[in-house]
């Protein structure tokens, strides 16, 4: 069960957590069981058996999508970016109106087809136009930086004496 892989993982014994783990195959598709499994197979270095575990979940044709955007961030961190394109697609195929989804599909595909990678680029900058510069010129990004939020200005203004 899960308390003993965490009573396993308290008395520092990742090997017997992972067994355990392994062994609660109903929780297959769970985003936590999976997460949780692969970070396991992360930490012990063994890379490949944390794909395989990831994999096996994001087999079904109905993964969630966290367990979707979590493998592909697995796999973009390792470097495999064909397997971290290719669960990209399916995050923008189950939301195509998903901007971050889509610029991050962009940056996968950049790695193992330049072409579709620039196709995609086209339709992220339709659905995300540029900031119009302002008249004075262009956008000044350090003045930007040091600009006070409202909720600060208000919360130094609270604070500042009262003038008598």
């Amino acid at each position: 069960s899960l308390a003993l892989a965490q009573l396993q993982l308290d008395g520092k014994d990742p090997a017997a957590a992972l067994r355990t783990l392994h062994g609660l195959r109903s929780l297959s598709t769970s985003p936590g069981y999976v997460g949780a499994l692969v970070a396991l197979h992360e930490r012990a270095g063994d890379v490949d058996a944390a794909s395989t575990a990831l994999e096996a979940a994001l087999s079904a044709e109905a993964a969630p999508l966290a367990l979707l955007r979590s493998g592909a961030q697995f796999y973009a961190r390792h470097g495999r970016w064909a397997e971290a394109a290719a669960l990209r697609r399916r995050l923008v195929e189950a939301a195509p109106r998903d901007a971050a989804a889509l610029a991050a599909l962009v940056v996968a595909e950049s790695h193992v087809d330049a072409e579709a990678a620039h196709d995609r680029l086209s339709r992220l900058e339709l659905m995300c136009p540029p900031l119009e510069e302002e008249e004075g010129g262009p956008i000044d990004a350090e003045a930007l930086e040091q600009a006070t939020l409202p909720r600060a200005a208000k919360r130094a203004a609270d604070a500042a004496p009262a003038d008598s």
